[in-house]
């Protein structure tokens, strides 16, 4: 953990540690976390003012000055004992009435690369310090000791006095299965699994992994683009939707991954021959200049990440059609 040369006098800056994706892995060597849909960034707070804090994004860039109320936080709440965290930055969606807020990355854009954000854009898109780690300690390095350690240090630091700033909740005895359904339930982005007795390492590590959730959903296809580049003169992506009341289609987004050459030209020739001239969605895709529509009674399945605030698949790949399902029979599902 040397310093870099020319750095400022105060705790020692380090790249993040990060996580090998795999399965959850099982055990009493590893602890399990949620995995948060934000922006990763380390907090260095060096003094109890606001300047004295230093937030950095993962490839090392300061953002302090995008998330100003952040770095008053932790100023307030840690600035006397000069620590290092390693966390998230998260905003959380506007729920619909009766549902729990949950992280929107999609809400968190819109602070994104803002430098100096107004106050009406802080309070529209609040944010929050999710820390998961402690990497100083009182000016001390404490990046050696095994996460086990650095954890009950970063509990006993009492981050969640304050709105803005929390920690993020150890899944201690909860296994696997379970702590992905938690994850789904949540609206979470999946689960990180950490070796209790590894140091924080700089870099890609196997003592922390990741495991993110993946959701399917069976819509309907209404549309296509031509593909480009390797896939000119075949398919390039389908413009799927949800059926509505009246029998159109509310869109939900394009797949153009997952599919094989073979699939991708046998599905062109299923969807030229269902050609109609008119949209089967009930308002205006993005794709709308390049589409070409077609009769909506082709069921698929995609899989997918979560979904966007606007109802959108967020990171979709196709997993194929779906003849034993009509399009009358599918309903819209709650996001998550």
């Amino acid at each position: 953990m040397s310093r870099p040369r020319n750095a400022p006098p105060g705790l020692t800056r380090m790249a993040p540690m990060l996580a090998t994706a795999g399965e959850v892995p099982n055990g009493p060597g590893w602890a399990l976390e949620l995995k948060w849909d934000g922006m990763r960034a380390l907090a260095y707070v060096e003094g109890p003012e606001p300047d004295a804090v230093t937030l950095v994004s993962r490839n090392q860039r300061a953002v302090t000055r995008s998330y100003p109320e952040l770095a008053a936080a932790l100023a307030e709440t840690v600035g006397t004992r000069q620590v290092a965290l390693d966390g998230e930055v998260v905003a959380l969606s506007v729920p619909a009435p009766g549902s729990p807020a949950k992280p929107s990355f999609d809400r968190l854009q819109l602070r994104m690369g803002v430098v100096k954000p107004s106050a009406a854009l802080r309070a529209e898109v609040t944010v929050t310090f999710v820390a998961f780690d402690v990497l100083a300690l009182d000016g001390e390095p404490v990046a050696d000791l095994p996460w086990e350690e650095r954890r009950r240090l970063l509990d006993r630091l009492g981050l969640d006095a304050h709105p803005r700033l929390t920690t993020s909740p150890w899944l201690d005895g909860v296994r696997p299965a379970a702590a992905l359904q938690l994850a789904e339930n949540h609206g979470m982005e999946g689960v990180v699994a950490k070796r209790r007795d590894a140091p924080y390492r700089s870099g890609r590590s196997h003592t922390w992994v990741k495991t993110p959730i993946w959701r399917t959903v069976e819509a309907v296809i209404g549309g296509w683009a031509a593909g480009r580049g390797r896939n000119h003169g075949s398919l390039g992506a389908v413009l799927l939707g949800l059926p509505e009341a009246d029998g159109r289609l509310r869109y939900i987004g394009h797949v153009g991954t997952g599919f094989t050459h073979a699939a991708r030209d046998r599905l062109r020739d299923q969807l030229v021959a269902d050609e109609v001239s008119a949209s089967p969605f009930t308002a205006t895709v993005p794709e709308e200049r390049a589409a070409r529509w077609c009769a909506p009674r082709l069921v698929g399945e995609a899989r997918f990440r979560s979904w966007t605030d606007d109802g959108h698949l967020r990171h979709p790949s196709w997993r194929g059609l779906r003849p034993d399902r009509d399009p009358a029979e599918l309903v819209s599902p709650g996001r998550s």
